[in-house]
């Protein structure tokens, strides 16, 4: 795909949701396009260029959608070391000819219930729409607001995120509100959605199920390398913080090359990309305290 440099990147996105919806199809997989241009669609949020395409598929598909992918050229990108790595969700992959990624997950983080269910809850429910004219599956409306939701409280310190979160409040109608609450009880997402079910004004309905994960805690306060580095600083036996407080002053190359895949190998470059990282690092020590405190708070 020689001209791939020339497509504007929400061309991109719709073309290669298109492409791998054909692939899973060909296979005989299921896949869910989730979040995106399909919430823009159903108008969910204003008009937002995605900068990847966020696929669902079911956790025995993950590696045969990766490889299928893979078969075409998509490269898995290097998820370098942060402590949330043990609650991945999702495998990301890029292709050096275009200008988007392909996230595949095989669950969604503060949904609690077993992926293999929600999977099947979310599929019985889907919808279609057109994406560079392919029609291609996408959840139920109630569904997408309450992906959307989940999106937008992992970070709320993010503007965009709070401005994407406030207009979903505006978009979504009253008579939703009841189909909203019996999937966030089916998904056991009732408790991660707690601030978005109040600010509905339909938090006193009794449904509420269970408390937040560990996973959503990390999640919701571990947002970049720098908080996340200060959440595992914290949370280390004495005889591990060594460790962790050296890997986060002084990665690896493959660490480094998760931030940029292109990565100058010289010792020139690996010393300015090392330079570069200090100084977010310290920049961020503040808001990523912040957001530690908030969250321990709950």
């Amino acid at each position: 795909m020689d001209c791939a440099e020339t497509l504007h990147q929400e061309e991109a996105v719709l073309l290669a949701t298109a492409l791998v919806d054909y692939v899973a199809a060909s296979a005989g997989l299921q896949a869910l396009f989730i979040k995106g241009p399909a919430a823009t669609m159903m108008g969910l949020r204003g008009h937002h260029v995605s900068a990847d395409v966020d696929v669902l598929v079911r956790p025995e598909d993950l590696d045969r959608m990766v490889e299928l992918l893979g078969g075409r050229g998509w490269l898995e990108r290097p998820s370098g070391v942060t402590v949330v790595r043990r609650y991945s969700h999702s495998r990301t992959l890029y292709h050096p000819q275009w200008n988007c990624d392909i996230d595949v997950h095989d669950r969604f983080p503060g949904m609690e219930a077993a992926p293999g269910n929600v999977f099947e809850s979310l599929w019985r429910d889907r919808q279609h729409l057109v994406m560079a004219a392919r029609s291609v599956p996408v959840p139920s409306k109630p569904a997408a607001v309450i992906f959307q939701a989940l999106h937008s409280l992992r970070a709320m310190d993010d503007p965009r995120h709070q401005r994407e979160y406030k207009e979903l409040l505006q978009r979504v109608d009253v008579s939703m509100h009841q189909d909203i609450v019996d999937l966030s009880v089916e998904l056991q997402s009732t408790a991660a959605l707690t601030p978005f079910l109040d600010d509905l004004g339909i938090g006193n309905l009794p449904v509420r199920q269970g408390i937040v994960s560990e996973e959503w805690c990390h999640r919701t306060s571990a947002q970049g390398p720098g908080t996340a580095y200060l959440v595992s600083l914290l949370e280390s036996p004495w005889r591990a913080k060594p460790l962790v407080l050296a890997r986060a002053v002084f990665p690896s190359r493959h660490t480094l090359r998760e931030r940029d895949i292109y990565l100058d190998d010289s010792v020139a470059g690996l010393l300015t990309a090392q330079v570069a990282r200090w100084r977010r690092g310290v920049a961020g020590l503040p808001a990523a305290a912040r957001k530690i405190r908030a969250s321990r708070r709950r």
